[in-house]
C-alpha cells in the first residue's frame, strides 16, 4: 500500500496517491461525553472525504486520559508508569502492518499529551511511511520544524495537565481537611446515597461479624457467607469477594476518619480528621478488625518461623510438628480397615521433611481442643472480669433526643422562630453526636470484655464457629504441638504430645 519513506534534507518524503489513501480515524475525549465524541468523527469524515481514499476503521476512545499514568510491569521485570491506551496502541500496530496507511484525528491535543506517545506517532511516519494529519492542520510530522512544533506542542498541553490536575488535587486535600466525602457513583456499603447516613440493614450485617472476626475468620470465608445468604452488594450484585470484605472493614471511613491518598489525613495539630458522615465502627473496633488481619508482618511464628501459617481444613495443620526433624505435619484424607479418615504426616525427604511420623488425626484434635479449653477457663477463672454496669448516660441521650424532635415540632408549627430554633438546634445536635460517640466506645468496652470470657467448650461445636476461629483460639495458648516419634501399630498416647505453650499461658489439665 505504500513504499518505503526517504528521508532528504529534514523531510520524510511520502509518496502517496490520495485515491489509495486507507484511514483511521482517531477520536478522544478525556471525560465521558459520547456526543462530542460522535462531533468528532462526523467532522472527520467530511475532512477525509476532501482529501481521498476510504475510511477502513473508526477508533473511539471515550473517558480516556492521554495524561494520566498507570503503574505497568516492565519488560526488565520492574515496574514504571505510563499512559496506557489501548485503542491508541492497536491505531500504531494496524499502521506499522500497513493494514491502512493514513490516520487522520481533530487535533494534535486530542492525539497526545504525552511525549512518549507523540515519539511512537513520529516513529511510524519516519519509518513506516503513515500519512498523519490533524483537521486543524497543527501536524506536520514529514518535517523536522514539524516534528519540533508538535514536541513544543505537547509538552505544552502536558504542563497544562500538570497545572490542572495539581489544582484538583489541591482541592480534594482541602475537602478532606474538611471530613467532605469522596468517592464514585457507587455509594460506600453501610451507607445511603448521601454517603452520610447510615444504611441501617447493611449496618447490622457488618457489626453482626466483629467478634468472629476478631475471633479469627477471614475475609475469604466472610465473603462466601454472605454470597450464601444472598447479602447483595452496592451494585445488586449478591457474590462477595474477600477483597470487597476487605475493602468494607479496612477502610478508616467505617469508624468516621477521612483519608486522603489512602492515609488517613490530619489536621495542623496532628489529630486525625473526622468525616461528616456517621461512623459505623468505633475506633477501637475498627484498630482491633486491623489488628485481626493485617498482623505485623514482623511477627514472630511457631517454633521460630516467618510469618503466621496458611490456610488449611484439617484443625491442627498450622500447629503440629515432627519430633524427630521439626518439619510441619500435614492432614491427608486416608482409608483405614473400610473408613475414611484423617491423619497428621510429616512431609517426605524431598519435601523438607523426613517422613517418619503418621499419626490419626481425631484422637489428637480431641485431646489437643481439650488442653485449650481448659486453658481457656482457667485464664477467665483468673481474671474474673465484672460485668460492666449500663451505659450512664443513657438517661440524658434520650431526654436530648426528646428535646430536639419538640423543638423541631414547635418550629414546624410557627411557634417557634427560625433565629432561635436554628442556633439551638446547632447545639443540641452536636451534644448529641458526642454522646453517640461516649455510647459507642462503652459498647466496644462491653463488647470486647464479652468476647474475653467466652465459655469455648460451649459454642466450639455450633456451625458460626469456623475453623478459623477454632485456630485462632488454639493460637492464643500454644505456638505449636511436637508430636514424638511411637512403635508402629500402638495407641495413642498423650505423653507422645508436648505442647508448646505461649508465654502467657501455661499448661492445663483436661
Amino acid at each position: 500500500m505504500t513504499t518505503s519513506p526517504r528521508r532528504a534534507g529534514g523531510r520524510t518524503l511520502i509518496e502517496q496517491d490520495p485515491e489509495q489513501l486507507v484511514w483511521i480515524l482517531s477520536g478522544r475525549e478525556s471525560a465521558d461525553r459520547k456526543d462530542q465524541l460522535e462531533n468528532q468523527f462526523t467532522d472527520l469524515r467530511q475532512f477525509v472525504r476532501g482529501v481521498g481514499g476510504r475510511i477502513d476503521r473508526e477508533v473511539p476512545e471515550n473517558a480516556v486520559s492521554s495524561y494520566k499514568k498507570t503503574r505497568v510491569r516492565l519488560p526488565d521485570g520492574t515496574y514504571g508508569y505510563r499512559v496506557v491506551r489501548p485503542e491508541w496502541e492497536a491505531i500504531l500496530t494496524a499502521l506499522r502492518r500497513q493494514e491502512c496507511n493514513a490516520l487522520a484525528v481533530p487535533d494534535l491535543d486530542r492525539a497526545t499529551r504525552d511525549p512518549r506517545l507523540l515519539e511512537d506517532l513520529i516513529e511510524v511516519v519516519e519509518h513506516y511511511g503513515a500519512y498523519v494529519v490533524s483537521m486543524t492542520g497543527n501536524i506536520d510530522l514529514t518535517t523536522d520544524a514539524g516534528i519540533s512544533a508538535a514536541r513544543d506542542l505537547v509538552n505544552q498541553r502536558n504542563q497544562e495537565s500538570r497545572n490542572t490536575s495539581r489544582r484538583v488535587s489541591t482541592g480534594k486535600r482541602h475537602a478532606a481537611l474538611k471530613g467532605l466525602n469522596s468517592g464514585g457513583p457507587l455509594r460506600p456499603f453501610g451507607w445511603r446515597k448521601d454517603r452520610i447516613r447510615i444504611n441501617k440493614r447493611e449496618v447490622a450485617h457488618i457489626r453482626r461479624e466483629l467478634q468472629r472476626i476478631t475471633s479469627g475468620v477471614s475475609p475469604l470465608t466472610l465473603a462466601k457467607e454472605w454470597t450464601e445468604r444472598k447479602i447483595p452488594t452496592v451494585t445488586g450484585a449478591r457474590e462477595w469477594h474477600a477483597s470487597t470484605i476487605q475493602g468494607i472493614y479496612l477502610n478508616p471511613r467505617i469508624c468516621g476518619l477521612r483519608t486522603y491518598r489512602g492515609e488517613i489525613i490530619r489536621d495542623e495539630d496532628g489529630k486525625p480528621v473526622k468525616g461528616i458522615w456517621e461512623p459505623i465502627l468505633t475506633v477501637e473496633e475498627y484498630e482491633a478488625v486491623v489488628s485481626a488481619w493485617k498482623p505485623n508482618e514482623h511477627k514472630p511464628s511457631r517454633l521460630g518461623g516467618k510469618g503466621t501459617g496458611h490456610r488449611t481444613k484439617y484443625l491442627l495443620s498450622p500447629f503440629l510438628r515432627c519430633g524427630k526433624c521439626h518439619a510441619r505435619l500435614n492432614g491427608t484424607p486416608a482409608t483405614r480397615r473400610g473408613k475414611r479418615v484423617v491423619i497428621y504426616t510429616c512431609r517426605a525427604k524431598g519435601m523438607g521433611g523426613c517422613g517418619g511420623i503418621a499419626r490419626l488425626a481425631a484422637p489428637i484434635d480431641e485431646y489437643i481442643t481439650a488442653l485449650v479449653i481448659a486453658e481457656h477457663n482457667r485464664r477467665i477463672k483468673l481474671r474474673k472480669p465484672a460485668d460492666l454496669p449500663p451505659w450512664p448516660k443513657e438517661q440524658e441521650l434520650a431526654d436530648l433526643q426528646k428535646r430536639i424532635e419538640e423543638s423541631t415540632a414547635e418550629y414546624e408549627a410557627g411557634r417557634y422562630s427560625s433565629e432561635r430554633y436554628f442556633p439551638s438546634l446547632a447545639r443540641m445536635e452536636a451534644r448529641e453526636s458526642v454522646l453517640k460517640r461516649e455510647k459507642r466506645a462503652y459498647e466496644a468496652q462491653q463488647h470486647i470484655q464479652k468476647s474475653e470470657t467466652i465459655d469455648l467448650a460451649k459454642i466450639w461445636n455450633e456451625p458460626d464457629f469456623t475453623l478459623e476461629q477454632k485456630q485462632a483460639a488454639i493460637a492464643k495458648s500454644l505456638t505449636a504441638v511436637i508430636v514424638l516419634p511411637s512403635k508402629k501399630g500402638a495407641r495413642f498416647d498423650p505423653s507422645l504430645l508436648r505442647p508448646v505453650w505461649r508465654e502467657e499461658a501455661e499448661p492445663a489439665t483436661p
